[in-house]
């Protein structure tokens, strides 16, 4: 439900055609066919994509999206914004694979530094590969089970005009 209020959310942001890129969203989920324009756009998707995920910028991006389909600049924007949608932000999956790359490059260096005897560079190495891939990090749960054990504080009065003065505070709110 919170993915797609917020998809419908980045959509209206954008000024995208909420109907556009269901059919694209549908062939990859539901393998529906597409009309020969659609995959023509499909593969400009697929371009500007994979393009930005191997490290290109923005700009370009942007300037192979205007050479090879001699396309304006605002729908080369547009077709990277679109892609972002269908298939997910680049940054936040480079962000991942970098942190990756990282732990797995400690480890590398942990291996190398035990190979050569030096115990302890080999555990400060292995150490900073588990911080990378947050394994001493505490798990986050939901709710607290000793929030429930506490006693709940109750008065009662007989008193009529702590009803009638507790109602009036209600009717203000």
């Amino acid at each position: 439900m919170a993915k797609t209020t917020a998809l419908q959310r980045m959509k209206k942001s954008l000024k995208i055609d909420e109907h556009k890129l269901d059919k694209f969203l549908a062939y990859y989920h539901e393998n529906t066919a597409l009309s020969k324009d659609d995959q023509l756009m499909l593969e400009k998707y697929r371009k500007a994509w994979s393009f930005l995920s191997l490290g290109r910028t923005y700009e370009m991006a942007l300037a192979m999206l205007m050479k090879d389909y001699q396309i304006q600049e605002r729908q080369a924007r547009y077709i990277i914004a679109e892609a972002a949608l269908i298939f997910g932000h680049v940054q936040t999956i480079d962000k991942q694979a970098k942190k990756m790359a990282s732990a797995n490059y400690y480890r590398l260096l942990s291996n190398i530094a035990r190979a050569n005897g030096d115990i302890e560079a080999a555990s400060r190495a292995w150490e900073r590969a588990d911080k990378l891939e947050g394994l001493h990090e505490d798990d986050k749960i939901g709710l607290n089970p000793d929030d429930f054990l506490r006693a709940a504080k109750f008065v009662f009065t007989d008193n009529i005009n702590v009803l009638i003065n507790q109602q009036k505070r209600a009717d203000d709110e």
